[in-house]
């Protein structure tokens, strides 16, 4: 009932003391009292106050019948005096479970990135052999020497259309390499095989046995799930991702207008926990003419204003930072931790992770990552579009990697483990880079991208891409549930997307 009343207030652009929330609910008709208040058009608080919760539910008992009162008013509960409102206590313990950050191995040389590319064969090829379509995989280098019906997995190397709509792979292991047909409408429409994916086949050798026939191509994927289930936790993770701080787009108004609410709704006391993947500042020389576009021209200077507004967020908030293509790291992926002399400017209530990082928070598993590789899904395959970045999201977990595609739009770093493999299955999984707000499920997994803090830049508009900024999804970590809280416009804010 409480989230219910919360709601209804939260549509009217009604904001609640935490007083008033507790008068509310101890009141033995709650919602009785709450309609009242948001009927009541000429009257009714912009922000409502215990002292009118009291009022408004006197007022509604004084308009009762004289007999029906005075045995309401001998048999109701009186108030109960009122308790200092308080945010809940968090453990606000957040585990790193992996993050390449005091990990990095590489040199960058071309050891090293076969280290990589062995490394992320071997991993996922292991997932591949636990599918039961592929019992029995067995080497490339053996597949070619035999008819019957083979099972193998390997990297794409190479891939092309036929002019009779047909696909072409080329595929490769540690002991050979083969070419795949795959017939149209084997696998699904608009289906892409990307560079560097791995992918295991199903099929037969062609009567000259110069290619493979695929009968179907399976990918590693997620597993399917029933989803969050409860775990007692009371805890909301927000997510909050591109500020763009030092940008003469960052939307302060919107900011400021969040941070008010974060301190005076009831809601925002359950909020333990806020992940911002990537793009914390728009960083110095990023794009060519980013100068022009510049409020602060000098990078420690926006980490410092980044690291004045982030205080203004309620101290009971525990804060996660990761680092995106515009933050002051190396630009290939995986990315480390933002350095020492840049952590240094934040309080102890902020934690620094690398970019992709694995995280814990009271027995939820967040994948947080910043998502530059979705220009590299989205250049490849034809149905994905920075509108829906959650499809992108989709094809990622499909391929249980967050960045297959080596020497395109996002540089990888050669280092001995690929970190950039989905080993694990989340809870969660969050991006941003594409300033658009999209919450949605894929065989269990919370899919959240971030919403930015920039209005429309000039690259954009070039572009023709629309932003969605001054959003911030939410997820319940107890119950799983999830939705945005709107703070682009007011009133606000404006709560919509409830999972």
């Amino acid at each position: 009932m409480k989230r219910s009343v919360l709601n209804r207030f939260g549509e009217m652009g009604i904001l609640l003391d935490p007083k008033a929330v507790d008068a509310l609910m101890r009141l033995s008709d709650p919602e009785s009292c709450a309609n009242r208040i948001i009927n009541d058009v000429q009257n009714r608080p912009l922000v409502l106050t215990e002292e009118d919760v009291i009022k408004y539910a006197s007022d509604e008992r004084d308009g009762n019948n004289s007999e029906a009162t005075d045995k309401h008013r001998e048999n109701a509960p009186a108030i109960a005096p009122p308790v200092d409102a308080k945010p809940r206590e968090f453990s606000r313990d957040v585990k790193v479970l992996k993050d390449v950050t005091g990990n990095s191995t590489c040199v960058g040389n071309v050891i090293d990135f076969a280290k990589l590319f062995k490394d992320r064969f071997s991993t996922l090829k292991k997932m591949l052999a636990k599918r039961r379509e592929l019992a029995g995989l067995m080497p490339i280098s053996r597949a070619k020497k035999l008819e019957r019906d083979l099972r193998f997995a390997g990297i794409v190397n190479d891939s092309r259309f036929t002019k009779n709509g047909h696909t072409i792979i080329e595929v490769e292991d540690d002991t050979d390499k083969i070419q795949v047909l795959v017939p149209k409408g084997t696998a699904r429409p608009n289906e892409a095989f990307l560079k560097d994916e791995v992918i295991g086949v199903v099929g037969a050798t062609s009567r000259d046995g110069g290619i493979v026939i695929a009968k179907d191509v399976i990918r590693p994927d997620v597993p399917l799930s029933s989803g969050m289930a409860p775990n007692g936790s009371q805890a909301i993770v927000a997510f909050i991702s591109d500020i763009h701080v030092g940008s003469n787009t960052f939307l302060e108004v919107e900011w400021r207008r969040m941070i008010d609410w974060l301190k005076k709704d009831p809601v925002a006391r359950d909020i333990g926990y806020i992940v911002m993947p990537g793009d914390l500042v728009d960083g110095i020389g990023v794009y060519p003419g980013q100068e022009d576009e510049l409020k602060i021209d000098d990078l420690y200077e926006q980490y410092a204003a980044l690291s004045e507004i982030t205080k203004d967020l309620p101290d009971w908030i525990k804060v996660v930072m990761m680092p995106g293509n515009h933050d002051a790291v190396r630009l290939a992926e995986p990315q480390p931790a933002l350095p020492k002399d840049i952590r240094s400017l934040f309080d102890s209530s902020v934690k620094f992770v690398g970019n992709p990082c694995y995280l814990e928070i009271e027995g939820r598993t967040i994948l947080a990552y910043h998502g530059k590789s979705i220009d590299d899904f989205n250049s490849g395959t034809r149905h994905l579009n920075y509108t829906n970045p959650q499809e992108t999201m989709r094809e990622m977990l499909r391929r249980r990697h967050l960045a297959p595609v080596y020497g395109d739009k996002t540089p990888l770093a050669p280092e001995q483990k690929d970190y950039l493999v989905i080993d694990s299955v989340p809870d969660i999984f969050v991006t941003g880079h594409v300033h658009v707000c999209k919450v949605d499920e894929y065989r269990g997994i919370r899919l959240i991208n971030a919403s930015a803090w920039q209005s429309q830049t000039a690259f954009q508009r070039m572009h023709n891409q629309m932003p969605d900024p001054a959003k911030v999804p939410m997820v319940h970590l107890g119950t799983g549930e999830c939705w945005v809280e709107d703070f682009s416009a007011q009133p606000h804010p404006r709560r919509s997307v409830s999972m």
